[in-house]
């Protein structure tokens, strides 16, 4: 029995009365397995459960993930400031995480410390305020006076002058009150110089004795003196802490290291205490500039932990960098220059990338690996080039991290690095795919509608009519290849409705139906070549009457960024053989894996379908008319058989219906692809010969609800002059070709063995 395709199972029909346009953001269906499995990553606080997203890249679906991650990490504390400080040693920069918004307030507090003290020991140095530290002072300095009185008086009476010098006291010997020359000096003669000599030498032994005991003297000052300073400078330490610890005492970790500072530069201050501010300045802000706080990641604007997408990762936009400046040829850097990468600043988060950005960039793979397999950010990837140039190269110490990685990419990276990095496997333990393909229900009509309408909206395009939004819906399930299914993709929807809205001016001001049919449905010019050389005669085809061995098959012509379908004549001729199928494709390597299978497949049917005791006497020689490139598939296998049998049956073929479909070894016909792009090629090879009524298509019944056909070939079905036949069974398919009325397969069976009879009976040449 024919089996002819319902209408309502053609014309595609789309019911938008019980869905409506949503204004507010919903969990889209189409990323529910990325979604699922990123509440997997935030659940399970352990390294290692970070998300592969195995997907195409566009910036639509980065927005969605990003605003579905910043509501899973809604219900989180603030993330916290990252800064970077000094105790010790200025070549170590120590980590220092503290409450969120704190890392500015403790950089401001210890910049204020720094001032107060600055202020408070230069008061001290050139004050004269304090009583007790003056009298100490005028005692030293009168000491210091009469000592030196004591020694010039000494040299003066052994007949020297006693100058100073800048590693301390030189006697130089007089003649006649005058300092003595060296000229002077070598003319004397031997005894007289060492007269001198040993002068000069009692009286170093006795200016050491009187310097040491001056020494002495000053120490003990000092020492007065620097008890005096600790107590003065203990009332800043204790200003400090009444007026700015309450700020921190929300943070122990910036209240530990405020307390610090401040007691470690009155420590300071007081060791280096010399008297002299002049002699001691360099020193004294040496001190008070080493302690700085290099916040380099604020999250005071941050209540949230971040979610970032690092569009271009390099190591420094990942890790972060230490900068160098050039003052006079000089390579120099500090704590300063110290900046974060977008791990830190995703630390507490979720950090966002594109396989392929990560791969370009030499050694960012490396580095974040390192970096989740340590969770540590180490600045040790710096040192390179100007660190040799740098008299004060900086040894940051390494940050803990925690924060999850999204990887998005492809199948074939992550099989690549799956199979060949061991790390890999370890550090990305959830993987997800992105389904763009979706069951239609209320819920995705709805965000259809509001995506359509978003669209028109933001870029101020014409108003769209209903019947253009359900030809939107059409073209998207086509796309899916499922009427029950659709295709979700918002830069698909935008594409759409741009080439609509262009075609609107010439229709109106609205985008239509027609607009869209317009603007999706344009032939390229490819395909109006190769229809123009069925029109011209240059391929040989045939859409009227009978013809024995021939069938009309379909094929699709797929270039990636276009494809459409083309008939194809397939053919065969039998001859006395051995049961042989010769493939003319095959026999000059223009056959792929899959249609070399095919033929075999069906050397197996026929098998099945004569007798499986006996070897036919028959070879088959098949061929695809006017092919001349590289032909594999399965799709024609129907097609194949169907030419065979009526080859040997000498039985035509109706070359009004052509078929497309794979089959089983049992005979059974299987699905196949591009059932729309081989109806519309069919139809429009028809249509360019002036030739449509009373044509159709013989396809799976398993392909029948993936039929979206264009609305020409939907308006030809429901005119009745276009017909869609299904089939389950290679029996079906001869019912349809090549049985006329009243006959049945069992008459059919009757003239093929009745044909091998034939070829039995023919003597060997």
């Amino acid at each position: 029995m024919k089996r002819i395709l319902p209408i309502d199972e053609v014309i595609y029909n789309i019911d938008l009365n019980n869905a409506f346009p949503l204004r507010e953001k919903i969990n889209l269906p189409e990323y529910y397995d990325v979604y699922k499995k990123i509440k997997f990553a935030f659940n399970i606080n352990k390294e290692g459960y970070n998300v592969y997203v195995v997907d195409s890249f566009s910036k639509d679906k980065i927005e969605n993930i990003m605003n579905y991650v910043k509501e899973s990490l809604s219900s989180k504390e603030s993330p916290k400031d990252i800064c970077y400080v000094i105790y010790e040693d200025s070549r170590y920069p120590t980590p220092l995480l503290v409450k969120n918004s704190l890392g500015k307030k403790l950089n401001k507090v210890i910049e204020s410390i720094k001032e107060d003290y600055f202020d408070a020991i230069v008061d001290f140095y050139n004050s004269s305020d304090n009583k007790e530290k003056e009298d100490i002072l005028d005692d030293i300095y009168k000491k210091r006076s009469h000592h030196i009185g004591v020694l010039i008086d000494l040299a003066k009476n052994q007949g020297f002058d006693l100058k100073s010098t800048s590693q301390g006291f030189a006697f130089i010997p007089l003649k006649e009150g005058i300092a003595m020359t060296e000229k002077e000096y070598d003319t004397l003669k031997h005894k007289d110089r060492e007269d001198i000599l040993n002068k000069a030498s009692k009286l170093k032994t006795d200016a050491a004795e009187i310097l040491e005991e001056l020494k002495e003297l000053e120490i003990t000052s000092i020492k007065k003196i620097k008890d005096i300073l600790k107590e003065y400078l203990k009332k800043i330490q204790l200003a400090n802490e009444s007026k700015y610890a309450k700020d921190l005492a929300d943070d122990e970790s910036s209240l530990e290291y405020f307390k610090f500072v401040n007691h470690d530069i009155q420590e300071a201050l007081i060791e280096n205490y010399t008297m002299s501010f002049d002699d001691d300045e360099d020193k004294i802000i040496e001190i008070i500039n080493k302690y700085v706080v290099n916040v380099i990641v604020d999250n005071s604007d941050n209540k949230i932990p971040r979610v970032i997408f690092e569009e271009d990762p390099t190591i420094n936009n990942l890790l972060g960098n230490i900068e160098y400046e050039n003052h006079n040829g000089v390579y120099t850097t500090d704590i300063s220059l110290i900046t974060a990468g977008s791990i830190l600043k995703a630390n507490e988060g979720c950090l966002i990338l594109r396989m392929s950005s990560l791969v370009n960039n030499a050694g960012s793979y490396y580095y974040l690996k390192k970096t989740l397999l340590n969770q540590k950010v180490s600045y040790d990837f710096n040192r390179g080039y100007f660190e040799l140039l740098s008299l004060n190269g900086l040894k940051p110490l390494p940050i803990d991290v925690n924060l999850k990685v999204i990887l998005i990419g492809d199948f074939e990276s992550y099989d690549l690095l799956y199979n060949y990095d061991e790390d890999f496997e370890n550090l990305f333990s959830l993987r997800s795919q992105f389904n763009p393909v979706v069951d239609i229900n209320n819920q995705v009509i709805s965000e259809i509608m509001n995506s359509i309408l978003e669209v028109v909206d933001n870029n101020d395009l014409h108003k769209v009519t209903e019947g253009a939004i359900k030809e939107i819906f059409k073209y998207l399930s086509r796309k899916a290849s499922n009427r029950k299914k659709i295709y979700i993709n918002k830069k698909e929807i935008e594409k759409i409705l741009f080439l609509a809205d262009n075609y609107s001016k010439i229709y109106g001001n609205e985008i239509t139906e027609k607009a869209i049919i317009e603007g999706l449905y344009d032939q390229e010019l490819v395909e109006k070549e190769i229809l123009k050389s069925y029109g011209d005669k240059k391929i040989l085809l045939d859409v009227m009457g009978e013809r024995i061995g021939a069938v009309n098959a379909l094929s699709v012509i797929d270039l990636g960024y276009l494809s459409f379908g083309k008939p194809i004549r397939v053919t065969s001729i039998c001859t006395k053989g051995q049961g042989r199928i010769i493939d003319a494709q095959k026999e000059s390597n223009l056959s792929g894996n899959i249609h070399s299978k095919s033929v075999a497949i069906i050397h197996g049917v026929l098998s099945n379908f004569f007798s499986a005791y006996e070897t036919m006497p028959v070879d088959f020689h098949l061929s695809f008319e006017q092919t001349y490139g590289m032909l594999d598939g399965d799709s024609a296998s129907v097609a194949q058989l169907v030419s065979i049998l009526s080859s040997l049956s000498k039985i035509p073929v109706r070359q009004n219906i052509a078929v497309t479909g794979s089959i089983n070894q049992f005979g059974e016909v299987q699905p196949i692809g591009g059932v729309n792009e081989k109806i519309e090629g069919f139809f429009n090879v028809c249509s360019l010969m002036n030739n449509v009524e009373n044509k159709g298509v013989l396809i799976p019944s398993l392909n029948a609800d993936e039929i979206v056909l264009n609305p020409k070939v939907e308006r030809a079905v429901k005119e009745g002059i276009f017909t869609i036949y299904t089939m389950d069974t290679l029996s079906d398919a001869l019912e349809i070709l090549m049985l006329k009325e009243g006959e049945t397969i069992e008459n059919l069976l009757g003239t093929l063995k009745s044909e091998v009879d034939k070829y039995k009976s023919m003597k060997k040449l």
